[in-house]
């Protein structure tokens, strides 16, 4: 089923590589159910798409759950809903079979906590311990310690990384890790992580024999793409009995982390390289004790010095 015409388009109004390929993933997938069924484009009903939706919900996850997951499900539909009004604008006659189910997109799932939540400081240090290949946790204790989005860390390259050292005030030298990455919207900016990262990375690089440039790589010495990684790690939660945790989450654990670290909130926006400081605030998940802290110092300032 061609849908070239469609993923121009999106190039033409400006979408990045990593989304039209996303698009056509998902395209790509919905032309194959019809091809098993033998319909043709244009003997897609309202019906047809009620059946391709259900569908899905049968369909077995990489976690082995019955049913793809929820936001999985909405965004396919969300990319057929563009694609079909990307037909009638051609074809003002042609009637939108998903017209009636586009009330359902991936933002109704964004303000629910289905793959937002930080990972809770136990979980990810039995992640990260029980960890035994070099590549992959090297890969997670980058992403954590980054905040960087599942494309982003796979498009990363060996050189896109690098050492800074610095001499503090107290005299103590100290090692830190930067490295840049072309975020969304093309936009390039720079990232950092911590010496556990840099420890991890380059233990991982020195069993490196190959010569493909990119930073994290499969057996087959080809770069890993993000449903790779995103597969690696809901292979190592099955394998460490530990609930499923999202790419996303690592993210938002970042954020968590260094909002509970008393960081500044227009710093971290840029470090999460968010356009709006709007959504930077969907990430906050304050802990009790940050808030009490907060909480008491304001009030020692309001009362004034104890008499």
């Amino acid at each position: 089923m061609d849908f070239s015409e469609f993923i121009v388009d999106l190039s033409l109004r400006g979408f990045s590589p990593e989304t039209i390929k996303a698009y056509k993933s998902d395209l790509e997938f919905f032309g194959s159910y019809l091809e098993d069924r033998g319909l043709k484009l244009r003997q897609v009903t309202h019906t047809i798409v009620g059946e391709f939706r259900m569908y899905m919900t049968t369909l077995k996850g990489r976690s082995e759950s019955l049913g793809l997951a929820p936001a999985t499900i909405d965004r396919r539909m969300a990319v057929l809903a563009s694609f079909f009004e990307h037909l009638c604008r051609l074809n003002p006659r042609r009637k939108n079979p998903i017209q009636a189910f586009k009330e359902r997109t991936p933002r109704r799932y964004r303000s629910r906590d289905y793959r937002g939540k930080a990972v809770d400081d136990p979980s990810m240090q039995a992640l990260l311990d029980g960890i035994d290949s070099l590549r992959d946790r090297a890969m997670f204790s980058l992403f954590v310690a980054s905040g960087l989005r599942l494309s982003e860390l796979a498009q990363l390259d060996i050189d896109s990384l690098s050492e800074e050292r610095e001499t503090g005030s107290d005299g103590i030298e100290r090692v830190l890790g930067t490295g840049t990455v072309i975020g969304k919207g093309n936009k390039q900016r720079r990232f950092y992580f911590d010496q556990d990262a840099i420890a991890a990375i380059a233990a991982y690089l020195e069993t490196r024999t190959d010569n493909c440039p990119a930073l994290f790589i499969s057996q087959s010495d080809t770069r890993l793409s993000g449903r790779a990684i995103q597969y690696t790690l809901s292979t190592w939660c099955s394998r460490l009995g530990l609930k499923h945790i999202h790419p996303h989450s690592l993210r938002h654990t970042f954020a968590t982390n260094l909002a509970n670290a008393n960081m500044d909130a227009l710093v971290l926006q840029s470090l999460m390289g968010h356009a709006n400081f709007e959504t930077t605030t969907r990430y906050f998940r304050l802990a009790e004790d940050m808030k009490a802290r907060q909480y008491y110092g304001a009030m020692e300032f309001v009362r004034g010095p104890e008499a």
